[in-house]
């Protein structure tokens, strides 16, 4: 119980602490979701907080998003899905990755677990964030459980050695969502995203989500 509070103690303070001026040292933090937009709706805001106070960050989207769509799909959509989370990049001051698995077919296998480890090792991460593991959709809960798996390994050299392993162990923690079982989402840190929501409602537009997630980071 305490290492978990002390870890929980130290998310806080790299979250909040840090966010009151430019740090000299940044944070380099990654969010890793499944589709190009997950991070964008569950942690855009702070995306831009971050990135404008001077942070590094990162979206990881395992898949390309090729199946998302209600009349279009295959390769024209793909390109369409990367080309936006080009522009959501651009318009938060972020890095924005979309690897080439398909859509609706993400598998927690070993190759995906070696491209996660790979990403975040070359990141250099402090701070890791996915989603928790017990969505509807079957993208997002082995999105949720690949970073889990790779959430030790990352410092373990002999595990895809052509990449150098971590020093340290980043934090790892889960993006807000609102799934009440097995049990509900534990709001441990919260981050004010007032002074950039106009980031997050162009962020959301560029992503053809024409809602605004204000409950969402």
């Amino acid at each position: 119980m305490k290492k978990l509070t002390f870890i929980i103690c130290m998310a806080v303070a790299s979250f909040n602490a840090f966010a009151q001026d430019t740090p000299e040292k940044p944070l380099r933090i990654i969010a890793i979701g499944a589709h190009p937009d997950d991070c964008d709706m569950k942690f855009g805001g702070t995306a831009a907080l971050y990135a404008q106070l001077g942070h590094k960050v990162k979206f990881l989207a395992l898949t390309n998003g090729d199946a998302g769509h209600q009349s279009m799909g295959g390769g024209v959509l793909g390109k369409r899905r990367r080309a936006e989370a080009k522009k959501a990049g651009e318009a938060l001051g972020i890095e924005y990755d979309v690897l080439d698995n398909h859509d609706a077919e993400l598998i927690p296998n070993l190759n995906v677990r070696h491209q996660v480890i790979r990403k975040i090792r070359e990141w250099d991460a402090d701070i890791v964030l996915g989603l928790r593991p017990n969505d509807y959709h079957p993208d997002h809960r082995n999105a949720g459980i690949v970073v889990q798996d790779a959430a030790y390994l990352v410092i373990v050299p002999n595990v895809t050695p052509d990449t150098p392993a971590l020093k340290k162990n980043p934090i790892f923690l889960y993006m807000q969502d609102g799934f009440q079982k097995p049990y509900p989402f534990s709001k441990d840190i919260a981050v004010v995203i007032d002074g950039v929501m106009d980031k997050k409602r162009k962020l959301l537009h560029l992503t053809n989500l024409k809602f605004l997630s204000g409950c969402l980071g």
